[in-house]
């Protein structure tokens, strides 16, 4: 009987710590991919953004039909275009530039004067300059097959591919004779360096093995802790029999500390270990319950999208160190404003949430400026330079419509975006 009961416990001990042990890594992993893919998900976020411009210009282009530029000396009129040039009453020659020629142009001003990469492209170009490369083929053999997709990623060593669609409109007739309206004659590439997010990745999986690591070890020591402390109760059956009441206490203990052990695990799986804040994990876990809560019982509730206004530049100038205190400057302040029934936690790279509860879109509004003009007055000190840091802020309120928490955060990520476009250090509600 006694070795039944010394193996029953031994396996119920073993078999708990390794289930919470692989709970905990589970978790580890889980948000080193979700990182990952947020990381990817901005890349596509700034590549989709530059594409927009590049069609916008292109709109206009069209929308005039091309337009007419004064030549310059020894330029000769787009041989590919038909009715490329005129002459003005004093007989100077002018240009025609249609929306191909036009982003033609812009695309290699910036080639030549930044880092990212952007090009026109088709199968069947009629500038064979324009022709495309392996990436740029891939993606248009993709539209072909798939006709109801307009873009094509590619996440590379070096680079993070996008292309966006180009669909034949009634103006690209003119020259792209052998398409119909609503084809797709083409593409937009764009290619940004990856660079930062590169060693972000580096940086992320050294943490990720490091949290790994102490977690296999803080459960190896509770394992060989617990295993020899059920052996030495069961040696010591006689002892602990006479001494059954001291034993309790004891066992009451053990079992105290070893639940506060467990606490502190789960809260490293819940904690952002840079900033002390809650993470990614614990807000999506909390959210979600708060989002149910507030659509079933009709109660108000917004959602703060905080992101540090030109980070990358602070960690490029700086380095990534002074843009950790940075990152934990501002989540304190955040931290010390909000109330308390609030959900501050980070859920990205410079990027923070916050769920207010029972709050309507006029107290978050006022709620985000309040926090906006706190950051906005903080400084780090680093060596004799201060750097002043502020934030933008996308505000949105539940809707009854909502599916869920991640469509409130996707319409408070648009609202970000357009503080971004408007200039930065500022709060935008949708």
């Amino acid at each position: 009987m006694k070795r039944i009961s010394k193996k029953y416990v031994l396996f119920s001990a073993v078999f708990t710590i390794v289930v919470i042990m692989g709970f905990i890594i589970h978790n580890i992993i889980l948000s080193k991919q979700q990182y990952l893919e947020l990381s990817i998900k901005m890349l596509k976020q700034e590549a989709f953004a530059h594409y927009t411009n590049m069609v916008h210009t292109r709109t206009w282009n069209s929308n005039y039909e091309g337009v007419y530029v004064k030549a310059k000396e020894g330029q000769k009129p787009n041989p590919y275009l038909e009715d490329n040039h005129t002459f003005t009453k004093n007989n100077e020659l002018l240009l025609k530039i249609n929306p191909a020629s036009m982003t033609k142009q812009i695309s290699d001003i910036s080639n030549k004067q930044g880092d990212y990469y952007y090009s026109i492209t088709s199968l069947n170009p009629i500038n064979p300059d324009n022709a495309s490369d392996d990436f740029e083929k891939e993606a248009l053999l993709y539209f072909q097959k798939n006709t109801k997709e307009k873009y094509y990623t590619k996440l590379e060593k070096d680079n993070f591919n996008f292309m966006g669609a180009l669909e034949t409109t009634q103006s690209c007739l003119k020259c792209h004779h052998n398409y119909k309206v609503g084809e797709i004659e083409g593409g937009l590439r764009v290619s940004i360096p990856t660079t930062n997010f590169n060693k972000n990745i580096v940086l992320l999986e050294t943490k990720t093995n490091t949290f790994l690591l102490l977690t296999f070890t803080v459960g190896t020591i509770i394992l060989i802790f617990v295993i020899y402390f059920i052996k030495t109760i069961f040696t010591r059956q006689e002892i602990i029999e006479s001494l059954n009441t001291d034993l309790e206490i004891k066992i009451q203990k053990r079992t105290e500390e070893l639940e506060e052990n467990v606490k502190k695990l789960n809260q490293l799986a819940t904690m952002d270990f840079l900033t002390k804040i809650p993470n990614r994990r614990y807000f999506f876990e909390m959210s979600e319950k708060i989002f149910s809560s507030s659509i079933r019982e009709e109660i108000p509730l917004c959602l703060l999208v905080i992101d540090i206004d030109f980070f990358k530049k602070i960690n490029d100038t700086y380095g990534h160190l002074i843009g950790d205190e940075i990152l934990k400057l501002v989540s304190s302040k955040l931290s010390k404003n909000v109330r308390s029934s609030d959900i501050l936690a980070r859920i990205g790279g410079e990027e923070f949430a916050i769920l207010l509860n029972k709050s309507t879109r006029k107290d978050a509004f006022i709620i985000a400026e309040k926090l906006r003009k706190v950051i906005e007055k903080v400084s780090y000190d680093h060596e004799e330079n201060k750097i002043n840091v502020t934030i933008s802020i996308g505000i949105t309120a539940i809707l009854s419509e909502d599916e869920n928490i991640n469509t409130m955060i996707a319409r408070a990520d648009e609202a970000l975006y357009v503080c971004k476009s408007s200039g930065r250090n500022c709060s935008v509600i949708l």
